[in-house]
């Protein structure tokens, strides 16, 4: 029984990748990033002054964001991430919409080992292995991953 070949190209989506994240380091040499994901088809990378704008925005906004968990869930969310989809996989990158929103519209257990789920797993270990996000200035706990998105 051989495995069915996976809809996402992860060569061509790394490929894709390595490009859009050189070329953006080289557009932001002075930042310090803490954070890359994979969001949907969004590849999203915040730094730390761009966090410390969003905290102080929501602090002034919202008041609160005084404890260790709500700040890390802040920090953590792609969703106020100052480049939140700062590229998009594409069909012409070899990503499969479709195929993405099958895995989005799945129960959570299904969702943990969707093609979508190891396809960008391994996107990301690419990433990692590529050297690609030593281009970046980045924090001594940089961490690169994917993510499930929700509404």
């Amino acid at each position: 029984m051989s495995q069915q070949k996976s809809k996402f190209d992860t060569e061509k989506l790394t490929e894709f990748a390595v490009k859009k994240i050189s070329e953006f380091a080289k557009e932001h040499p002075n930042e310090i990033f803490y954070g890359f994901s994979i969001d949907a088809n969004l590849l999203c990378l915040n730094s730390e002054e761009e966090f410390q704008k969003s905290l102080k925005y929501y602090r002034k906004k919202f008041g609160g964001y005084d404890t260790d968990e709500l700040i890390a869930d802040l920090k953590e969310n792609t969703g106020d991430w100052e480049y939140q989809g700062f590229v998009e996989f594409d069909k012409n990158s070899g990503f499969d919409m479709e195929e993405y929103n099958e895995h989005y519209h799945e129960d959570e257990d299904f969702q943990l080992t969707s093609d979508y789920a190891k396809s960008m797993d391994k996107v990301v270990e690419n990433l990692k292995e590529s050297g690609v996000f030593d281009l970046l200035r980045k924090t001594n706990d940089f961490y690169a991953n994917r993510i499930e998105h929700n509404y």
